[in-house]
């Protein structure tokens, strides 16, 4: 089938969250191929998905994250669940003790829900077969994993809070809030488009400036709002400042 009668066939969709190195074009044509019935799409943080149209997110089926943004990704799991409702969610990840923290962080809260596991360093068949598990429901944990697990006593892990949600009426106070802040112009330009999932390469362009000058701004913002990333502070700006100004 010529691949643009595919995409037009296509009506589910894959997600993989994380950047180019965690999640390369290779992956994703492998991953295309190997899972013919869905189009496997990367987003660089986990504020990008929670723009999706309401159909488009009806129609994911897979959100793989990597490893590197697990305490965003507990933060971000209400939301999730929320927006994706068909979705699978599964932690693409390297290092055992990171899955295993995860696991500790499931038994310590089980609202968290599930979440499958897939391993990023093993042979392309092995790999290849997980993803199909984990695409048809199944929450695979390898082995090894579970070795490590069970190894090792079960700590009280330090569970990040989860993100406020994104929809909601602004209160009274959230203007108040905000001009307590005091962000410049330009930071709130380079926050603004941070929430729209633009890359920082992007945001530079657009506004006619040096990357380093676009993460020196995010930096700032960061440090004013209190959070902890900058998924965080996309999420300040989703949920009290583009609110309170009625965006």
């Amino acid at each position: 089938m010529p691949n643009d009668a595919r995409k037009t066939a296509i009506t589910s969709s894959g997600l993989v969250v994380g950047n180019s190195l965690s999640f390369s074009d290779t992956f994703l044509k492998l991953a295309d191929a190997e899972i013919a019935c869905l189009q496997f799409l990367r987003a660089a943080s986990l504020a990008e998905p929670l723009f999706m149209t309401d159909e488009k997110a009806q129609a994911v089926r897979i959100i793989i994250v990597d490893e590197s943004l697990l305490d965003d990704l507990i933060r971000a799991m209400p939301q999730l669940r929320a927006k994706f409702p068909h979705a699978h969610v599964a932690l693409g990840f390297r290092k055992l003790d990171i899955a295993a923290r995860l696991i500790d962080m499931v038994r310590a809260d089980p609202s968290i829900g599930q979440v499958g596991f897939l391993p990023m360093n093993v042979e392309v068949d092995c790999w290849l077969s997980v993803l199909r598990l984990l695409v048809w429901g199944e929450y695979y944990i390898p082995a090894s994993l579970m070795a490590q697990v069970q190894q090792a006593p079960m700590l009280s892990p330090e569970i990040p809070a989860p993100y406020p949600a994104v929809a909601r009426e602004p209160d009274e106070g959230d203007e108040a809030k905000v001009e307590k802040i005091h962000l410049t112009e330009r930071e709130l330009q380079v926050l603004g488009s941070a929430a729209e999932g633009k890359q920082n390469k992007i945001i530079a362009d657009e506004l006619n400036l040096s990357q380093h000058t676009v993460k020196l701004h995010m930096h700032h913002v960061i440090a004013k709002l209190g959070v902890h990333n900058r998924t965080e502070a996309a999420i300040w700006y989703l949920n009290q400042y583009a609110q309170a100004q009625g965006r």
